[in-house]
This record gives C-alpha cells, sequence and structure tokens, in this order.
C-alpha cells in the first residue's frame, strides 16, 4: 500500500527531478516543483525547493512544516486555509483565489504578497513585505500599525482609506514609497488603488 510521502517521491522520479534525501528526513529539491493536475494530496515536512513550487488547482489543504521555497510559492485556486509558522518564501507568495482566511503573526515575504479575492479578514501582527501587498477583493477594513510593505499597497479604497492606521502609516510616508519613476502620482483602476 503507498503512503502519501511514497506518491510525492514516485512522482518526483516520474517528473525526472533532481533532489536528495539527506540524514536529518529533510528533502531539497533542485529546480522547480510543479504539482498542478498531479493528484498529489500531501507534501512531507522538511521541504527545500531551489526555485519555485507551484500548486495551482492543487488538492492539498495544508502545507508541511519547514517549507523553505527559494523563488516563489504559487497557492493560487488551492483550498489552502492557512500556512505553517516556519513558512519561508524567498520571492513572491500568490494566494489569489484560494481559501486563506488567517496567515501567521510574524511572518515575513521577501517577494509581494497576494491575497486577492480571499476570504481573509485580518492581516497578522508584524507582517514584513518586501515588494507588493495585493488585499483587493478581501475582508480586510483595516491594517495592523506594525505592518512593513516595501512597495506597492493594492487594496479596495473604499474598504480601507479611512482606517487610521492606513492614515498615520501614510502620513509618516516611509510604508509604501512611491517608485520614483510614478512621481507623486496615485494609479486608480476601479475600486482599487496602488500606491
Amino acid at each position: 500500500m503507498s503512503t502519501p510521502d511514497s506518491c510525492f517521491y514516485k512522482f518526483l522520479f516520474e517528473s525526472n527531478l533532481e533532489f536528495c534525501r539527506k540524514g536529518d528526513g529533510s528533502t531539497v529539491i533542485y529546480g522547480s516543483l510543479n504539482l498542478t493536475s498531479s493528484g498529489i494530496t500531501q507534501i512531507p515536512d522538511k521541504l527545500t525547493i531551489i526555485n519555485s513550487l507551484i500548486m495551482r488547482h492543487c488538492d492539498i489543504e495544508c502545507l508541511p512544516g519547514k517549507l523553505h521555497v527559494i523563488e516563489d510559492l504559487d497557492l493560487k485556486n488551492t483550498p489552502i486555509k492557512t500556512l505553517p509558522k516556519d513558512l519561508q518564501v524567498g520571492g513572491n507568495l500568490f494566494l489569489e483565489n484560494s481559501q486563506i482566511y488567517a496567515l501567521p503573526d510574524n511572518m515575513g515575504i521577501d517577494g509581494g504578497l497576494d491575497l486577492e479575492n480571499t476570504p481573509i479578514a485580518q492581516l497578522p501582527s508584524n507582517l514584513f513585505v518586501g515588494d507588493y501587498l495585493n488585499i483587493q477583493g478581501t475582508n480586510i477594513t483595516s491594517l495592523p500599525k506594525d505592518l512593513y510593505v516595501g512597495q506597492n499597497l493594492l487594496m479596495d479604497t473604499d474598504k480601507i482609506a479611512r482606517d487610521a492606521a492606513f492614515q498615520s502609516i501614510m502620513a509618516r510616508g516611509v510604508i509604501w514609497p512611491r517608485p520614483e519613476r510614478y512621481g507623486d502620482a496615485r494609479a486608480e483602476s476601479g475600486d482599487g488603488i496602488v500606491y
């Protein structure tokens, strides 16, 4: 009888992916791993992916502990509801149209974080996003005071523009610096706004 782990490693073999299992039980995959339409339902703990992990339209409901993705993690259109506290993502984290409703406190994403069209209603405390943050189409109506976003914030202005934390952060002008190429102009599109 095959286990979820054996199905995962069989998939790696059949996909001709180079990987290494270490003595501590961890696995390193050298390259990108695309699980879209793979039938994989579980990923083993202690997994490092040297490039990107793409899981669009997968039936995987939760991510393993100690998952480290050096580049992008794509969880679009998945049933993922929460993320592990020890998740590490070196690039962008794409969660559009997923079922995510909570993020762990003290989460850091080096690239962008896209939460568009998800049921999430609150951002965690001490969230660090190195690039852009997209919260359009979410239930978020306020921002935590300790939020850091390195570049652009995409949001529904009718839901959040009057939030005290948002007004305070914008007044300081340090959280969302406008790239020089845009000057001081704001780019508007529908109900969303990009700073």
